[in-house]
């Protein structure tokens, strides 16, 4: 069997199984009872994909917030952060992707349907080193067991406008009422090694005050106005795209909540570098 195999298991999050199942248990046990948000009801979420010591509660609040029901697919949509193609990536040949907690099945059927459809590719090599996407199967394997398919897609990095457009248009067929859709983002990246420092001062209340513009506009259902933000301000929202083509999609259309936010920064104490991570949830 052809899987894709987990990057970043034993670095971002734990790559013992045992470990990893009380990990992702505990993260999303405590986002229940800390987060007042609609339970069972999402049918998608924005969610974070650092290491889990960073942005796993953040992420952990969005795939708590899902729906209960199992889904007849699960859409991953995320930023390609290796490889500067245009457009959309899927898997061409893997059947699976692996974590530390087993294989779960890819939707092969309609993986081979966007491969041939506009704004799309299929490479399995696109997806080797990602960690976009895999940073989020531990926690929808907890929620919903291993059988759920994926439907991985990755948006390359010098895609444009038109590309995006090109790109919703193909997926909308696959967005049936059973689908659920997962998209990964980060939010600011802030600081030198990001070529981004637009201020200096008051920097955490100015990088909240930036994400969470961003965040009304995407929860508001506005792509035209999320867009116009980031073109606006440079912000450095790595899945800008796979978010803009959410937002041209129904469940990201008809607008969401922002559930929860958060810095490096404020963990870390180091202000001069900072990623801000945000989970959104969409009814």
């Amino acid at each position: 069997m052809t899987a894709l195999a987990p990057a970043v298991a034993g670095t971002w999050y734990p790559a013992d199984r045992s470990d990893l199942a009380s990990l992702v248990d505990r993260l999303l046990d405590e986002a229940r009872g800390r987060v007042r948000a609609p339970r069972g009801r999402a049918r998608a979420v924005i969610a974070p994909h650092a290491g889990y010591a960073y942005s796993g509660a953040v992420a952990a609040s969005a795939f708590g917030a899902l729906s209960d029901e199992p889904p007849s697919r699960v859409v991953l949509l995320g930023p390609s952060h290796y490889f500067g193609f245009a457009g959309a990536a899927v898997p061409g040949r893997a059947v699976a992707q692996r974590t530390p907690l087993g294989a779960s099945p890819l939707d092969r059927e309609s993986l081979d349907a966007l491969r041939e459809a506009p704004g799309f590719r299929a490479d399995d090599r696109l997806f080797a080193p990602e960690h976009a996407l895999e940073a989020e199967v531990p926690f929808l394997q907890r929620r919903f067991g291993l059988d759920v398919p994926l439907v991985p897609i990755l948006l390359g990095a010098t895609t444009t406008a038109d590309d995006v457009a090109l790109v919703t248009a193909s997926l909308a067929p696959l967005l049936d009422p059973g689908a659920i859709v997962v998209v990964s983002s980060d939010f600011t990246h802030y600081g030198p090694r990001f070529d981004y420092v637009p201020f200096v001062e008051d920097v955490p209340e100015r990088l909240r005050t930036l994400d969470l513009a961003a965040c009304a506009e995407i929860a508001r259902g506005d792509g035209r106005s999320f867009s116009e933000l980031v073109a606006r301000t440079g912000a450095t929202i790595c899945g800008r795209r796979a978010i803009e083509v959410f937002l041209g999609l129904p469940p990201g259309r008809s607008g969401g909540a922002l559930l929860e936010y958060d810095t490096s920064g404020r963990m870390t104490g180091a202000w001069d570098h900072s990623v801000s991570y945000a989970s959104l949830v969409f009814p």
